[in-house]
């Protein structure tokens, strides 16, 4: 076997044979970081998801209204994946490309999204996530994620140390494991990303919940309302202690001179801005109430307690609670994750989707073949 496995398309198509968009989809927040990724990509401009895998997110935020496209290296998925939308209201576009080489024109995209992708790279993640300096504008937002090193998988390493010491010790072999991954820590992560000359604003741990799906063995028998695993994940999600959840967060943008503002798109920011809040926002755009929400320090959080293993929510008439007219919710994403009930057309609406993403992100926990 090879030495590395990170990148072997095989073996992604082996994990990937049994699950679909919809078991993607449905799992919502099984991997933390949702409320990241809604607060912090850019309402304006073309976006990308690097290595989008079954592509979750890039169906989601397409419901949302935003301009995403899809990019992986395996192309019988990608066209698994345009077919797959094809009959769902769903129009997201994905392109086939090794992340570490896009097929896009230098300062040409807003944001780059990358949730458990660099990490593959057995070289490091330096390679990927230059690309996306490269094909980052000045100003453009990259919301760069990774494993983190959490009590289960440090106790598993250290029965693999402690089995492998004694092999040696009763000269027997060893396991040559190929490589498949690394476990990035939050600081070590911000470091990595900042090799590129993207600049960190924002960098945390998070996902307290996942630790005790894994000692489970991803069964989620010890995952329930009442559970220990619940209480610690719902009391402590929204602290500082959430650094020692499963995931490593960054948030960065491009420097540059006249810099993309994040609430309105245009390119007149400058760096004075993120001495004041966590993404560049030009001075015209520091006097809409929107900008409160990006001042530096702003917590992150979710409105509400996890909601274990809940039913599929089946198609219902609802009333927006922001326009007031009537709609059905959407069979495949029910409410969007979010603790108000809102219609299509105010998803849509920037400021709304701006409130919505800041204060009313809903966590919901199914298992992926719930």
């Amino acid at each position: 076997m090879d030495k590395s496995i990170g990148q072997n398309l095989d073996v992604w198509k082996e994990l990937r044979k049994d699950i679909t968009p919809e078991s993607e989809i449905r799992m919502w927040d099984i991997y933390g970081g949702r409320q990241w990724v809604l607060k912090y990509v850019p309402r304006f401009g073309k976006i990308i998801e690097a290595g989008c895998g079954m592509g979750r997110y890039d169906f989601y935020l397409s419901k949302l209204g935003f301009n995403i496209e899809g990019v992986d290296f395996d192309y019988e998925l990608i066209n698994y994946l345009e077919d797959w939308q094809k009959n769902r209201n769903i129009n997201t576009k994905f392109v086939f490309s090794n992340i570490s080489k896009l097929p896009y024109e230098d300062n040409s995209l807003n944001c780059c999204i990358s949730i458990g992708v660099v990490e593959h790279f057995i070289e490091g993640p330096y390679l990927p996530i230059s690309e996306f300096y490269r094909v980052l504008k000045p100003g453009g937002i990259a919301i760069i994620a990774t494993p983190s090193i959490h009590f289960a998988n440090a106790f598993h390493h250290l029965k693999l140390k402690i089995r492998n010491y004694l092999k040696k010790i009763f000269r027997l072999n060893l396991e040559d494991s190929p490589f498949f991954q690394y476990w990035i820590r939050p600081r070590r992560l911000k470091k990595e990303v900042e090799k590129s000359g993207l600049k960190v604003t924002r960098f945390c741990g998070l996902d307290l919940l996942y630790p005790f799906y894994e000692i489970g063995n991803r069964k989620s028998n010890n995952i329930n309302p009442k559970s220990f695993s619940v209480f610690i994940a719902n009391l402590f999600e929204n602290t500082f202690l959430a650094n020692f959840g499963a995931q490593s967060y960054t948030v960065s943008y491009k420097p540059g001179t006249d810099m993309l503002c994040f609430l309105c798109g245009e390119n007149k920011s400058s760096e004075i801005s993120l001495s004041k809040y966590d993404v560049p926002i030009c001075s015209d755009c520091q006097e809409k109430a929107q900008s409160k929400y990006y001042k530096k320090g702003k917590a992150v959080k979710l409105s509400l307690p996890y909601l274990i293993k809940p039913p599929v929510k089946p198609v219902t008439e609802e009333l927006c609670e922001y326009c007031g007219v009537k709609y059905n919710s959407d069979e495949l994403f029910e409410d969007f994750g979010f603790s108000k009930k809102v219609c299509p057309s105010c998803l849509k609406n920037i400021d709304i989707n701006i409130e919505l993403s800041n204060k009313f992100v809903k966590p919901i926990w199914r298992k992926r073949h719930n």
